[in-house]
């Protein structure tokens, strides 16, 4: 029976009201309570007090109403100005200096620590990202028509309202140079944007992708443009960039690439250089987008696993084998397994060009193959870097049954799948040696954050 959801009685509030903000969400948002209400507010830090409007509720009867800030009465000692005023939608902590967005992060790796009962374990400083280089180098940007013109941007905060970026702090600059280079190319030829009430109009969205030596671009359109367009776009950004495709989407969800990929010019895969060794890198292909942190955060991971070249390691969640090729140097075996096709076969590549040949990868779901995996009788150290969701209570349970003793270096990209699986591992045996976070992506709510579990036979 679903649960039935209380009403709440609408208040209007004519006049301003003093806010207190006792915390933020994970879009950034400052929440405050007055009366009976739950306060959204943007642009806040939590420990202000604020002057705000109180608007209507976002649904009738709920408790939830969004506010507008008039004025900050008590700011934190962590304010400073945006760093870029167009990316909030992705700088969920901007307003706050640097130091004082790691403070949160750490507090709230502790926090999840704490809901999994596993308050007492060591953890270390979060890995700060160096801010003097770019920390986002794959971006996914939109098109709209501001001022009869195209502009290329980021959507604002619960919305597909498309903020311009002239300059993104956190992206390459060419990202942004080459964007509005299209936009221009496209406000010429009189090319419309994509209308998602419509469904009418070519532009949907661009993908673009640097591997500190080779660049990428994916167009996105809602329908397949003429040859001689086709013709136009690649003569005119041929030389811009290594690899140019063009994406055919036709969808009406909010699905960025479909399985209908061209190359327009140059080359199919670009490559990256990451602890070592060399990866292809095609359109579909995941990469986390910091590298300098990802490569810390890998190494960390892999140098925990140790050395035994008379045992198996297994790499869950591999991807195109990022951590599985550096793993392979210190045992006898790594299995690899990946739910993604594509990824695996660009493992099995990215295998051959390091000229790695004691990798094994399998196409499959952990929570389906962990089982039969842990039978193997000489597997002694794990890697794990899920999605989101994490890997979940059997395949905790599963790993759990390896008779062994076992190294474990789970990689969390949420603290909701920490919270759940670290609680079933402690129940199970494990013992937490280390936790760290990862500042992949600075200046968001968002932490990566690698547990280090061993367990005895």
């Amino acid at each position: 029976m679903p649960k039935k959801i209380k009403q709440i009685s609408f208040t209007e509030y004519k006049d301003p009201v003093e806010l207190y903000v006792e915390k933020l969400n994970d879009k950034g948002q400052g929440i405050a309570h007055y009366e009976n209400y739950e306060i959204y507010l943007d642009g806040v830090i939590d420990g202000e007090t604020v002057l705000a409007k109180i608007e209507e509720p976002f649904v009738n009867g709920s408790k939830r109403r969004p506010g507008q800030v008039l004025k900050i009465i008590k700011a934190s000692p962590d304010r400073v100005d945006y760093k870029d005023a167009s990316l909030q939608s992705v700088m969920s902590f901007g307003p706050i200096s640097y130091e004082g967005t790691l403070k949160r992060k750490q507090q709230m790796i502790v926090e999840a620590l704490k809901k999994a009962g596993c308050e007492n374990c060591k953890i270390s400083p979060i890995e700060k990202a160096d801010l003097s280089k770019p920390s986002r180098y794959k971006s996914i940007r939109y098109f709209a028509k501001q001022d009869n013109r195209i502009v290329n941007g980021f959507y604002k905060v619960h919305s597909h309202e498309v903020i311009a970026v002239d300059n993104c702090s956190l992206e390459p600059s060419w990202f942004s140079e080459f964007a509005h280079d299209l936009c221009e190319f496209f406000t010429d030829e009189s090319i419309s944007v994509y209308d998602e009430s419509s469904q009418q109009g070519p532009l949907r969205s661009l993908l673009l992708r640097d591997t500190i030596k080779e660049k990428m671009a994916v167009l996105v359109l809602s329908k397949k443009p003429s040859d001689i367009f086709i013709d136009r776009l690649k003569t005119k950004f041929k030389d811009k960039v290594d690899s140019l495709y063009l994406n055919v989407n036709e969808a009406t969800s909010n699905k960025i690439l479909s399985e209908k990929m061209s190359l327009i010019s140059g080359k199919d895969e670009i490559s990256l250089d990451l602890c070592g060794f060399n990866y292809k890198a095609g359109p579909y292909t995941f990469l986390q987008v910091n590298y300098p942190i990802a490569q810390k955060m890998y190494e960390k991971a892999v140098s925990f696993c140790g050395e035994n070249k008379d045992k198996t390691a297994l790499d869950l969640c591999c991807g195109v084998g990022t951590m599985t090729l550096p793993l392979s140097k210190n045992f006898k075996k790594v299995i690899g397994v990946e739910i993604v096709p594509e990824s695996i076969k660009a493992a099995i590549e990215n295998a051959t060009l390091n000229h790695i040949n004691n990798t094994d990868f399998i196409v499959g779901d952990i929570k389906e193959v962990i089982s039969s995996l842990v039978k193997e009788k000489d597997i002694s150290s794990i890697i794990c870097d899920p999605s989101r969701v994490g890997i979940g209570e059997d395949a905790c349970k599963a790993i759990s049954r390896l008779k062994s003793p076992v190294k474990l270096a789970y990689i969390f990209c949420s603290l909701k799948a920490l919270e759940r699986d670290l609680k079933t591992l402690k129940d199970n045996g494990f013992v937490i040696e280390e936790v760290q976070g990862f500042d992949m992506f600075p200046y968001s709510s968002h932490v990566e954050t690698v547990v280090l579990l061993s367990r005895e036979k």
